[in-house]
């Protein structure tokens, strides 16, 4: 038997901070590498008709559409609350309601229709 320390089959990591050969650190390469391959590839793509952007863009399109459709929907809702509130409390205002706008009324009721004057 030999007595040297065992020796570690796998090789030692490098760290990501740690400079390669050449000098340059990783994160460098990365942060300079995507860009040149994503570049020419949306690119490449764009010419053939294939544009990448086109989805995100109606996309923002129908964000800002849906946004304006909640803010419209967010008023008339207040609109209706206020009415709501407008009819008081009890079942009088709802009766008021359902007989000026739909002309209904009570069984029993008789109900007469004047005409405008113009």
């Amino acid at each position: 038997m030999s007595n040297h320390p065992p020796r570690n089959r796998w090789p030692r990591r490098t760290q990501a901070t740690e400079p390669s050969r050449s000098g340059i650190s990783p994160w460098a390469i990365w942060l300079l590498g995507v860009p040149f391959v994503m570049l020419p590839l949306f690119f490449g793509l764009y010419l053939l008709g294939h544009n990448p952007i086109e989805p995100l863009m109606q996309g923002l399109e129908n964000e800002e559409m849906l946004e304006s459709e909640i803010e419209d929907l967010k008023q008339q809702n207040t609109d209706l609350q206020r009415e709501v509130d407008a009819l008081g409390p009890g079942q009088f205002g709802i009766e008021k309601r359902a007989r000026e706008r739909l002309g209904w009324s009570k069984p029993g009721e008789v109900v007469i229709h004047v005409p405008d004057k113009k």
